[in-house]
This record gives C-alpha cells, sequence and structure tokens, in this order.
C-alpha cells in the first residue's frame, strides 16, 4: 500500500511538472507570436503607406495634365486615415484596405486611359511602385497568415486558452 501511494505521489508531480512546463512554453510561444506579429503588422502598414504616398503622387501628375478626376475619389483618398492599417486585424482595417485598392485602381485606370499622362515617364515610375508595394504587400502577408494561425494555436491551447479568455486576448483574422 505504501508503495502504491509513493507512486502515485510521484505521478501525480510528475503530471504537474508536464502541465507547468506546457503552460510555460504556451506563454513563450503566445508572447513570441504576439511580437512578431507585431512586427508584421508595422511593416505592412509602412508597405500602404507608401502606396497612399504614389497614389498622392499620382493625383498630382494627373492634375498636372489638367485630368478630370472624381471628387467622391479625390475625397476619399484625403480622408484616408493611415491609423486604420497601423493592425491588420480586424473589420475595420480589411475596409480600409479595400477602400484604398479601389482608390488606387480608379486613378491608375484613369491615369491609363489618358494619353498624355499614359506616355508620361512620371507615370510609369509611379504605376510601377505601385505595382511592386503590391506585389510586395502579397509577399508579407504569407508569413503575417502563418504566424496568425500559429497565434491562434497557443491562445487556443487547452492549459492557458482560459487564462487567455480572462486577460481578453482574441484569435486574429487571417488577411
Amino acid at each position: 500500500m505504501e508503495l502504491f501511494l509513493l507512486i502515485l505521489r510521484n505521478t501525480a508531480i510528475v503530471i504537474v511538472g508536464v502541465y507547468l512546463v506546457l503552460v510555460v512554453l504556451d506563454i513563450i510561444f503566445v508572447v513570441s507570436f504576439s511580437s512578431i506579429l507585431s512586427h508584421h503588422d508595422h511593416d505592412l502598414s509602412l508597405i500602404i503607406a507608401n502606396k497612399k504616398d504614389n497614389i498622392d503622387k499620382l493625383v498630382a501628375l494627373l492634375n498636372k495634365h489638367s485630368v478630370k478626376l472624381d471628387k467622391k475619389k479625390l475625397e476619399e483618398l484625403s480622408n484616408f486615415d493611415l491609423k486604420m492599417v497601423e493592425h491588420q486585424d480586424g473589420e475595420e482595417a480589411k475596409k480600409a484596405r479595400e477602400l484604398l485598392t479601389s482608390i488606387s485602381e480608379y486613378f491608375l485606370y484613369v491615369a491609363r486611359d489618358n494619353d498624355k499622362v499614359s506616355n508620361d515617364p512620371e507615370f510609369n515610375e509611379i504605376s510601377m511602385n505601385i505595382e511592386e508595394l503590391e506585389k510586395i504587400y502579397r509577399q508579407h502577408v504569407i508569413p503575417y497568415n502563418a504566424d496568425v494561425l500559429g497565434y491562434n494555436f497557443w491562445i487556443s491551447f487547452v492549459p492557458t486558452a482560459y487564462i487567455y479568455k480572462i486577460l481578453k486576448r482574441k484569435t486574429k483574422d487571417i488577411i
């Protein structure tokens, strides 16, 4: 009987020890993924800010060539708040990214439709910059989404999922 209690006690100690190791590992992974996602957010928001700057340059070029532009699109561009895309997660950031893409497509279409603008070397540079920024953004989205999946896994991991719910940590959306 005494041997059974000793084995039971040691087994319980091992189980508690393994549980604590899992909790510590989980916390380390969540903190690491949070830090990584913060860097991704910063990088992606810089790419979006550069894209907006290039769209502003395109509008200036269109104005230089006296091209008539949709006032609503101009207003949307001037009211576009880069703070909406500081963090890529959430419906608000998604709508802001979609709006900027819509604005970009409109002004590029107008520029390509005008012979004077489309033949201007400055337009070629601006349009190449916008296309390259979109390509870079897509390339950065892949590791961001992979890290979001890792983060979501670890905050839903059973030993500490309840702690994260209490701390109001939520899963993040992929882009």
